[in-house]
């Protein structure tokens, strides 16, 4: 497909994953990164001298925050109408924005092992309005962003796993591999390559994507990943895990059983959340309707908004509670009830119930 070519029906369904008709696909011609300069794969060798290189450094990051403060009042209101499906242009590039925003924070902190949870309807699995084209939009906006200073970035998806007939994919991982090498890149196409999970896969490149990487019945992919992971480290190289899922399915053949669980939960937790965002339900098996969302971008506190109806069709997210970790169930449940989230011991037992 060529920059401007909207798929054809039968292409858009394989490469978009829909199970319902909706709008066009742009998954080819979806461009939301502003770039500050071309990319260029020999930057030409300038004579610059110490006081104008000072002066350009320091307008360089002066623009720099100047966007950076610039996004932040944009995005301090969450979309509405998330049930919408498919989402429109600006819902999407809203968290394109976030995520690219929150990855670069977090490398500029230093730190080479993150991982970022983003399920609105479009991203998560579990629901069959799942739309991989949203997720590669994503990865590629990220990329984008690495890619900027001509550093090398490589975008991976795992590898078949299992042996004999439980060989496979998983179903949100099938066919992900052509639809990039389908994708335009545009101009960071000469510094994207694509690779799948192992220690062999690190290379010349400098940032490492992951795409979904998930266990499946009878293999488990976090001794590829351990490996790829470590091997990079040794490097200085940063891996990026993209809605990962690594939370063990036990089988018949006894992998991913009692026997080393603790060793793998500590290999999951030590991935740092760079991004973190997901809708609240009433209940874990039903996701309608929306009651709020859980937000969290690095360096910066855990959001409990609530979503409240104002008119007909048009609602609002107020944000009632901030924590300094992750909250869980009875937090969540106080955040919504307006309660207090943190015990008060000067006050009786029950007036903190």
């Amino acid at each position: 497909m060529h920059s401007g070519q909207v798929c054809s029906r039968n292409s858009w369904h394989a490469c978009t994953g829909h199970l319902a008709p909706c709008a066009p696909c742009h998954l080819v011609v979806t461009l939301t990164y502003k770039r500050n300069r071309p990319f260029t794969s020999k930057p030409q060798k300038q004579a610059f001298s110490q006081s104008a290189h000072d002066s350009r450094t320091s307008l360089v990051q002066a623009s720099k925050d100047t966007a950076l403060q610039e996004a932040d009042q944009q995005q301090a209101e969450l979309p509405t109408r998330m049930n919408d499906i498919p989402h429109h242009r600006d819902k999407r590039r809203w968290f394109y924005n976030e995520v690219t925003q929150a990855m670069l924070a977090a490398l500029a902190d230093g730190q080479t092992r993150m991982r970022i949870r983003c399920t609105i309807p479009e991203l998560n699995p579990e629901m069959d309005v799942y739309r991989i084209g949203t997720l590669l939009e994503m990865v590629r906006e990220m990329a984008y962003a690495l890619a900027e200073d001509g550093k090398l970035v490589k975008v991976c998806v795992q590898q078949s796993m299992g042996q004999g007939v439980f060989q496979g994919l998983p179903l949100s991982l099938s066919g992900v591999r052509k639809i990039m090498n389908m994708m335009d890149w545009g101009d960071i196409g000469q510094f994207v390559s694509f690779g799948e999970v192992g220690r062999d896969q690190i290379d010349k490149a400098s940032y490492y994507i992951l795409v979904a990487p998930q266990n499946v019945v009878g293999t488990t992919i976090l001794t590829n990943l351990g490996d790829m992971v470590d091997e990079a480290e040794s490097q200085g190289k940063a891996v990026i895990l993209m809605n990962p899922v690594l939370k063990d399915i036990p089988s018949a053949a006894g992998v991913m059983g009692v026997r080393g669980r603790a060793e793998r939960m500590a290999f999951a937790d030590s991935f740092i959340q760079a991004y973190h965002f997901r809708h609240l339900y009433l209940s874990s098996q039903m996701m309608y309707p929306i009651m709020g969302a859980m937000r969290h971008s690095y360096g910066k506190p855990w959001e409990v908004w609530k979503r409240e109806d104002i008119g007909k069709k048009e609602e609002k997210y107020d944000l009632v509670a901030s924590f300094s970790a992750e909250p869980q169930g009875k937090q969540l449940n106080d955040a919504f009830k307006n309660r207090p989230t943190e015990v008060d011991p000067s006050k009786p037992w029950w007036a903190n119930l």
